[in-house]
């Protein structure tokens, strides 16, 4: 990596910092990465806590820094325009997980191998999901029939130091539910290595939150492979979770993310096995660990020294945003939906 090449934090909020604190990790340093955002008080913090110049004009961030890398951390309803223009310029990008599909078809036309565009796809880089993809890789479950997949958190303990309302997750086309559904499929997808062909299921409010997103999602998914499972997604748990089973035809596998373990039964065995997993670091107020995002834009890095590719696409991103479409609409009409 050539140590001159200068980025350009787009969005200096919770993911921004994290995405910050990553280049800082991996030897960039700090006079090579600026950010941008509007709103100073991001500003003002970023400045203090890692020693980088912002602006608060995107205009004027890009022709002062003449940035080679951009790296897009804003609401995902504000994506688009920016790596819409990183990709005009022939310009690397990397992109936070998003809730549309806005500006991919365009993303997609511009795409000539002379750059980088890199979709987020981080959990696929926890080690507990690496884990599972290599035992399902080894059999150790025999062919996999069906899944449980649960996913809950309390909105108002997402971001403790701020007021929920006032947040993207708490509005109708950004909420955290609408965002949370097709991040978790992203890795699920890769751990069954299939995509979803059908889905139904219901999009809710049930609680008093006050906010106009939905904080719901449930869904029956199909996959191409065979593979049936049930998707939970909300924001109503009062205790942060992420619960998996996988039903093999060997074998079951369960994994209970905060307990850091992996049980897997064996019928041949008769008997259960333990595997203990490495907890991680986390910054304060964040339950998640940094190891994950870390190791994630290492690949991003890599991919624009020509060390190796980046493994997923904004095609594989569209087809998942399709299944939460499909998913939403499913639960407006009360019928199965194929994905397109």
């Amino acid at each position: 990596m050539n140590k001159k090449i200068k980025f350009l934090q787009v969005g200096l909020g919770s993911m921004g910092k994290r995405r910050i604190r990553c280049l800082l990790h991996l030897g960039i340093q700090s006079e090579q990465i600026f950010g941008f955002d509007p709103v100073p008080s991001k500003r003002t913090k970023a400045e203090s806590e890692y020693a980088i110049k912002t602006f608060s004009n995107f205009k004027q961030a890009v022709a002062t820094v003449n940035p080679d890398v951009y790296i897009v951390s804003t609401p995902p309803d504000k994506h688009a325009p920016y790596f819409l223009f990183a990709a005009r310029q022939k310009k690397h990008v990397f992109v936070e997980a998003t809730t549309l599909a806005d500006g991919y078809r365009q993303l997609e036309k511009m795409q000539d191998g002379s750059f980088i565009a890199a979709a987020s796809c981080s959990w696929r880089y926890l080690p507990a999901i690496k884990k599972i993809g290599q035992l399902v890789k080894q059999g150790r479950i025999g062919k996999v029939l069906s899944f449980q997949y649960h996913m809950g958190q309390y909105l108002p303990d997402w971001h403790p130091w701020e007021d929920y309302r006032k947040v993207y997750f708490a509005k109708k086309v950004t909420g955290a539910c609408r965002e949370m559904f097709p991040f978790e499929l992203v890795w699920i997808n890769h751990i069954l290595q299939s995509s979803v062909k059908r889905i139904s299921g219901l999009v809710r409010k049930l609680s008093d939150l006050d906010m106009s997103a939905d904080d719901l999602y449930a869904a029956v998914l199909e996959y191409k492979s065979g593979v049936v499972g049930t998707v939970s997604i909300d924001v109503l748990a009062r205790t942060a979770l992420r619960t998996l089973r996988l039903v093999g035809t060997e074998g079951v596998l369960d994994w209970d993310w905060l307990n850091y373990q992996i049980k897997i039964f064996s019928v041949r065995k008769k008997k259960w096995q333990t595997i203990s997993l490495r907890a991680g670091r986390a910054e304060k107020n964040y339950v998640t660990t940094e190891d994950m995002y870390q190791e994630e834009i290492k690949q991003f890095l890599d991919a624009i020294a020509g060390k190796q590719a980046y493994p997923y696409s904004f095609a594989e991103d569209q087809q998942i945003l399709n299944t939460t479409f499909a998913l939403e609409k499913s639960s407006r009409t009360g019928k199965t939906c194929r994905v397109a």
